[in-house]
C-alpha cells in the first residue's frame, strides 16, 4: 500500500537527506574545478557546482525509492559524492536509460545541443 502522508510533509522529512546529497555533490565538484591547473571561470565553477548539487540530489532519491530495504545514509553520502565529482553528465545518462525503458526514441547525443560538460 502506498504512503498516504500529504506530499509536503513526505518531502519535508526527506529534506535533510536530500539537503545533505545536494550539499556533498556541490562541494566535491566545486573541489574538482578549484583543482584543475585552470580552472574555469568563477560562474562556470558555481554552474557545474549547482548541477553536480541536483545531479547528486536525483541519484540519492532513485537510489532512496528503488532500494528494497532502503539505502544506509552512508551509501547515500558515497553516491552524493561520486555523483557530484562525475559531474551533472550523470543526468542525460539517467534520461537516457528511462527514455529506453519507456519505449521512447532516444536521441544519439543525451547532452542538449550546446550544453556540454567541461573536463
Amino acid at each position: 500500500m502506498p504512503d498516504s502522508a500529504p506530499l509536503p510533509s513526505s518531502l519535508l522529512l526527506w529534506l535533510p537527506t536530500l539537503g545533505a546529497a545536494f550539499a556533498a555533490g556541490t562541494i566535491t565538484q566545486l573541489a574538482r574545478q578549484l583543482a584543475c591547473p585552470r580552472p574555469p571561470g568563477l560562474r562556470a565553477t558555481l554552474a557545474l557546482g549547482v548541477a553536480a548539487g541536483i545531479a547528486a540530489l536525483t541519484v540519492v532519491a532513485l537510489l532512496s525509492a528503488s532500494a528494497p530495504a532502503g539505502a544506509t545514509p552512508a551509501l547515500l553520502l558515497a553516491a552524493a559524492c561520486i555523483t557530484g565529482w562525475s559531474g551533472p553528465g550523470i543526468l542525460a545518462r539517467l534520461g537516457q536509460l528511462v527514455e529506453r525503458r519507456l519505449g521512447l526514441p532516444v536521441p544519439s547525443n543525451p547532452l542538449d545541443e550546446g550544453h556540454r560538460e567541461q573536463p
